[in-house]
């Protein structure tokens, strides 16, 4: 019997099978336990995995990353604290989500019975995403667009937007440094702050807008000024600006864009995060930072806002305005500070 060899090209892989509906509700209720509850799914797919030596990388499975990405969309919220709320602390700023959370629940349209708090997650100094376990308070945060807050003497502004991924915030700013053109001058000296904007003029071209200045923490002497220039002088862009005074000084104003070297650790100009001395410097503070923290530890928040125009039970606050309870932010300012609402805009504008 002759045998008949048969030549055969590569085969193409079988055809994955159709998603259902009720596949998509089974991946929309793992991430709901897993950002709701903390409870990652230990049987999901992980991906493809490919890497050598002591790195890998997976390639996730797509469908299930859109599914994902869909749920985080739906129930979560950005978070931007602008200019000096910044530099609040981690806990005040959870608390200042707490006090929004507390104030969506108290107009008794959420069932109280059910009703839990969402999960928070500071991003960076002045982003703090906040995953809503109701959809109704993500939605209702998103609609405020920007409001601001009191403790003690001092507001406080920030911004609720949609959550964005990383490669869409990416795309975004790119979208935003092409349109805008930014130049920071950086620790300005009082003695140059009088002419700062006239000398930016000259020096780069026309002011679009100048932003609120922004003193630093460590050198109070300082300040940072935030300047939006036409796009059509960004080919005239300047490292530093000197100042020469009556009296024979010389000021140095440094000046950053988009292009300048920023840590991402100290979020500070002019360097990297590899040459960033808070890297040298960790090793020898964390134990010291670890005892103060155990020493000034705070308790968590757990006031509840009062509703908005029940001024009955106000203590003295002529506004009429929302104040935490004992257990929140004013217990952590050292007892005499108030936590005060006020919108200063967006559609969801209300009286303060």
């Amino acid at each position: 019997m002759t045998e008949v060899e048969m030549t055969r090209g590569p085969r193409s892989p079988p055809a994955a099978p159709a998603e259902t509906e009720e596949d998509n509700e089974r991946l929309r209720e793992l991430a709901r336990r897993c950002y709701g509850d903390g409870i990652m799914p230990a049987s999901i797919d992980p991906g493809v995995t490919s890497g050598e030596g002591r790195e890998v990388r997976f390639k996730v499975n797509r469908h299930i990353d859109q599914v994902k990405i869909s749920w985080l969309k739906e129930h979560t919220v950005t978070i931007i604290f602008r200019n000096g709320a910044r530099f609040l602390s981690r806990k005040v700023k959870e608390d200042i989500v707490r006090a929004f959370e507390d104030e969506r629940s108290a107009d008794g349209s959420l069932d109280s019975a059910t009703f839990s708090r969402g999960r928070v997650k500071v991003e960076s100094p002045n982003v703090v995403s906040y995953v809503a376990k109701n959809v109704a308070v993500a939605n209702w945060m998103i609609l405020n667009e920007r409001d601001e807050i009191t403790i003690g003497p001092t507001r406080y502004a920030f911004e609720f937007q949609p959550w964005l991924t990383k490669a869409q915030l990416k795309a975004q700013r790119q979208e935003e440094d092409d349109s805008v053109f930014w130049v920071i001058a950086v620790q300005v000296p009082l003695d140059a702050f009088f002419y700062l904007e006239a000398q930016v003029t000259r020096a780069i071209g026309p002011v679009v807008r100048v932003h609120p200045a922004e003193q630093d923490r460590l050198k109070p002497a300082l300040i940072s000024i935030k300047f939006e220039i036409d796009p059509a002088a960004r080919d005239n862009m300047r490292d530093k600006i000197w100042v020469d005074t009556c009296e024979g000084d010389f000021l140095e104003v440094k000046l950053a864009s988009v292009e300048t070297p920023r840590c991402r650790r100290c979020r500070a100009f002019f360097h990297t995060e590899a040459e960033c001395r808070r890297n040298r410097q960790q090793g020898q503070e964390l134990p010291a930072q670890q005892g103060q923290s155990e020493a000034t530890s705070r308790p968590q928040y757990q006031g509840h806002l009062r509703p908005p125009g029940n001024q009955s039970n106000q203590g003295g606050n002529p506004n009429g305005a929302p104040v935490a309870g004992g257990d929140g932010a004013s217990a952590m300012m050292g007892g005499d500070a108030t936590l005060e609402r006020g919108t200063v805009g967006g559609s969801g504008t209300r009286a303060p």
